[in-house]
């Protein structure tokens, strides 16, 4: 969402071919979608949904559950279908099933760009975050960060952490200003990362 209110053309696709759930979550009925484009029965015209949230969000759902989802997502189909995709929109943002359950996600993360670990707050070990890192990284899938979901804010561990992060971001920008006052100009302009994205 945050993407598409910057005026660009999103896609969201649900890769989730064993337990989707997207259409679900964006109020949208059973639907056609990308199981149905990889096999044939449908284009990815009829199965490509605008949503109603926002004019430049949109949609392809998993479509019918198939007997195969590992083999459907490491087709050449899929990999065709991604060709194509990224030809018609800005940013594309595909949602998986979880890397350590089945294998979908591993076999689909070398096409992307770029795989962000998404981890709830709580729940997500370290070890199993550390597992998902590795088998990942040995198919070559470029692994960026990690987005951290459900923190309880009224956790006092949340409020140790923002108290020390503040803390720790101020002295280094007190430290650096001491320092280096008349290079803050350049010095950002250097530090500026440059980001990019199918």
């Amino acid at each position: 969402m945050v993407l598409a209110q910057k005026g660009v053309r999103v896609l969201l696709i649900d890769a989730d071919l064993r337990r989707p759930s997207i259409h679900k979550t964006l109020g949208m009925g059973p639907h056609s979608g990308l199981s149905n484009v990889l096999t044939g029965s449908t284009t990815t015209e009829q199965a490509i949904t605008r949503t109603t949230i926002l004019p430049n969000l949109f949609v392809l759902a998993a479509g019918t559950p198939p007997p195969n989802p590992a083999e459907l997502l490491a087709s050449t189909n899929m990999r065709d279908l991604l060709a194509q995709l990224r030809e018609q929109y800005d940013h594309i943002v595909i949602d998986t099933p979880p890397s350590l359950s089945v294998t979908d996600a591993v076999v689909l993360s070398p096409r992307a760009d770029a795989v962000v670990l998404v981890i709830r707050s709580g729940q997500t070990t370290k070890q199993a975050l550390r597992r998902s890192r590795d088998v990942l990284t040995q198919v070559s899938a470029n692994v960026v960060g990690v987005l951290l979901n459900a923190v309880d804010l009224s956790s006092p561990d949340y409020y140790y952490y923002y108290e020390y992060q503040g803390k720790y971001a101020r002295y280094y920008r007190e430290d650096d200003s001491s320092e280096h006052d008349h290079d803050e100009e350049h010095a950002v302009e250097e530090s500026s990362p440059s980001s990019s994205s199918a």
